[in-house]
This record gives C-alpha cells, structure tokens and sequence, in this order.
C-alpha cells in the first residue's frame, strides 16, 4: 500500500507514541514544536513516552525542509514512496497556510 492518509495533527507526544505502535509515523513541522522550536527538547520528550511504551523511535531530521519524521524501528519502516508523499502533503499545507486538524472521527 502506498497510499497516505490526509495528515492530521496529534500534540501530545503520548499520542505520538501510540500511533508509532500502530505502525504510523509521524511528519513534524517544525513551527510546532513550540515557541523555541527547540527539536532537542521535543525528540527528548517524544523518546521518553516511547521508551514507557517499549517503542523503538526512528528519528530522521530533514533541516531543509524543517521537518522531522519519526517512525517505529520495531516494525516495517514506511517506503520511500510513502515518505515522499506525506513530506508532499505536509508542504501542501504549510504552502496554503493552512492548519491541519485533529484526526477525523469515523
């Protein structure tokens, strides 16, 4: 499957952890990192509540494009294709300026 869902946003790194045992991965802009955009502090956090939840976290940086990408180390990583098309979407929408929501509810 190469299909990528419409990006939604999670903002607690707990929730970010339990999508990465889902198998989901995670595209980060940067900008909402928080006011410092301190990526350090973030990653720091995020690993925390992984290692809580027995995640092994994949950490890629991709400083030209502000982005960070996480997915779990444990399990099939996505395929450059997938990554290709969820760093498309989530430029997508910084273009238009426009947020991205929670995740819809079905």
């Amino acid at each position: 499957m190469n299909d990528v869902a419409e990006p939604y946003m999670v903002h607690h790194p707990q929730e970010m952890a339990g999508q990465l045992i889902n198998g989901n991965w995670i595209v980060a802009r940067w900008e909402h990192l928080g006011e410092d955009e301190d990526l350090d502090h973030w990653t720091a956090v995020l690993r925390e509540y992984c290692e809580e939840l027995d995640v092994d976290p994949y950490v890629i940086n991709i400083p030209r494009k502000s982005l960070t990408i996480v997915f779990n180390g444990a399990l099939p990583a996505p395929t450059f294709e997938q990554l290709e098309n969820s760093i498309a979407a989530i430029e997508y929408h910084r273009f238009l300026e426009r947020e991205i929501g929670p995740r819809p509810l079905n």
